[in-house]
């Protein structure tokens, strides 16, 4: 039995909604930090060794570690998964706040990013020293790093608003979850679709601009807006996550998409969502 329910466009919500935490505790979050500190200590004194004639060999390692650390910690800190309250409502009723939500939050991270970067190339210039000199690689990778993560977020939230603009909220439990990849990529299968059971909803792969694993109670089920030959975005009920969703096996799905209407494929072009950009 199909389970869905429409929602229409909404305003800006009734109030705040508490995101399911997941947060760990303070002194476990001051322990990670000071690991992370301390193994940016090392690598950035390892790479130090670059200055010296007999030991030059060994800052290699220390700047391997050094960007990889950079790197790593931009790709955590972009796609954090923002915690306390959101504002706007998750029941499917409010498609324009989760967008400006999620624009929001990565736009802040962004900027700290640029700040950080900022710091990090006035100590070079400011302080003339020797010993500051490896910022500046330490610069270089957290802004094009921090650029190209951050972007790629950017490219999911514009295409949610895109199709929310266009399409409604339809509830679709319950939700199968099939793989989990890094920097917010996943793939997953809709429940109560219109196919029927014996032709399961398709496969669609997933791009979460915020969180790096499953979100709590996904497999309850989730707010659906789109078109599953075409695409669409996936909204968490409670957490508000916001996923950009697209078939998984595109190419094995032009022949439906070819025969569907032409109203159809036009609201699907609309959204943004006649081509394969996931």
């Amino acid at each position: 039995m199909s389970t869905e329910k429409s929602v229409g466009s909404g305003g800006s919500g009734s109030g705040s909604v508490a995101t399911p935490g997941t947060a760990r505790p303070p002194a476990a979050r001051a322990w990670t930090l000071a690991k992370w500190l301390l193994a940016f200590a090392a690598a950035y004194g390892l790479s130090l060794l670059v200055l010296t004639d007999s030991l030059v060999f060994l800052a290699i390692p220390g700047l391997i570690a050094l960007v990889t650390l950079t790197a790593t910690a931009v790709l955590l800190l972009l796609y954090e998964p923002a915690r306390g309250n959101v504002p706007y409502a998750t029941d499917g009723s409010d498609r324009r706040g989760v967008v400006l939500h999620h624009r929001r939050v990565l736009l802040r991270r962004y900027a700290v990013i640029l700040g950080v970067v900022a710091a990090l190339v006035a100590a070079v210039f400011v302080t003339q020293s020797d010993y500051a000199v490896m910022a500046a690689p330490m610069a270089a990778i957290a802004f094009f790093a921090g650029t190209a993560f951050c972007g790629e977020q950017m490219r999911s939230v514009r295409f949610a608003a895109r199709v929310l603009a266009e399409y409604e909220f339809t509830f679709r439990a319950p939700v199968e979850k099939l793989n989990l990849r890094g920097s917010g990529k996943r793939s997953l299968r809709l429940g109560g679709g219109e196919i029927g059971a014996e032709q399961p909803s398709p496969k669609l792969a997933a791009h979460q601009p915020l969180g790096k694993l499953w979100p709590k109670n996904i497999e309850d089920g989730v707010w659906f807006a789109g078109d599953e030959i075409f695409g669409g975005v996936v909204m968490v009920p409670g957490s508000g996550e916001l996923m950009r969703v697209q078939p998984l096996a595109w190419d094995e799905l032009a022949a439906e998409r070819s025969r569907a209407g032409a109203e159809r494929v036009e609201k699907a072009t609309r959204a943004g969502m006649a081509r394969r950009t996931l």
